[in-house]
């Protein structure tokens, strides 16, 4: 039970690490503080809570896949969002658009995460035998994951300011594709979009049962076996974070130089 509790909240948390550490990193770039990150946490925790404590409810409904059918949704929130950032930022520069589009992505991602580990760890809180186990492993991946988080966002503020850049907008592609893959997979579960077979099977490679297989889930949205929908999804994201860079990129270069 120890190390199930570290490696499901170590999941968790480092999805929501992740994003917070590269969203920051960006903003400091862009140098615009990280205040912005302080406006998110009371909505985090009001997701978080709200989320949690209606899950019975948010769970019967839409026949049953009202829980799938939620999360998905805050994970196409979140790539929406993260959309927004990249075209903002490229399109105009610093501005007063981005620290709430920063700080509503990062409400969405931890309402969804938060709320998965507070059920979790709430669910074992009554059984004796176990919740010293839990407890135990819940903080010990949560200290992990944000370590994580911390060591990713180190790494970048050591670039050089255009590499961090770079780094930062790829890292929010693959973020938002990975979110959105996620989605694809919760709403495929539910009938919601049409199942069909495996395009490939890495499971060989990387297992989605092994902890690396796990994690590059939580960030990345790793699946061992896609589907074509999944995979079209995919690329369709990062197709388009990437062209709505390039363009709100030309556009700003065009009206520079008219």
């Amino acid at each position: 039970m120890l190390l199930n509790s570290v490696i499901l909240v170590l999941r968790e948390v480092l999805e929501a690490a992740v994003l917070v550490s590269v969203l920051v990193a960006f903003s400091l770039y862009l140098r615009l503080g990280a205040r912005w990150l302080l406006w998110s946490l009371p909505a985090a925790a009001l997701g978080t809570f709200l989320f949690a404590s209606t899950l019975e409810v948010i769970t019967d409904a839409l026949d049953g896949a009202g829980q799938e059918v939620a999360n998905a949704a805050l994970q196409f929130a979140v790539y929406a969002l993260v959309l927004c950032i990249v075209v903002v930022a490229s399109r105009a520069g610093p501005g007063r658009w981005l620290p709430p589009l920063m700080a509503l992505a990062v409400a969405c991602a931890v309402t969804r995460e938060g709320a998965e580990i507070m059920i979790y760890v709430t669910g074992f809180a009554a059984a004796e035998d176990q919740r010293t186990a839990v407890f135990a492993g819940s903080a010990l991946g949560a200290g992990i994951g944000i370590s994580l988080g911390i060591l990713m966002f180190s790494g970048l503020r050591a670039m050089a300011p255009a590499r961090c850049y770079i780094c930062c907008l790829a890292l929010l592609g693959l973020i938002g594709a990975g979110m959105v893959m996620q989605a694809t997979m919760l709403l495929e579960q539910v009938d919601w979009l049409p199942s069909a077979q495996p395009l490939w099977d890495s499971s060989a490679l990387v297992s989605e049962q092994a902890v690396t297989g796990e994690l590059l889930y939580a960030v990345f949205g790793y699946e061992a076996t896609p589907s074509a929908v999944q995979i079209g999804l995919y690329v369709g994201s990062l197709l388009l974070m990437a062209g709505s860079w390039y363009i709100a990129g030309r556009s700003r270069t065009g009206e520079s130089n008219g």
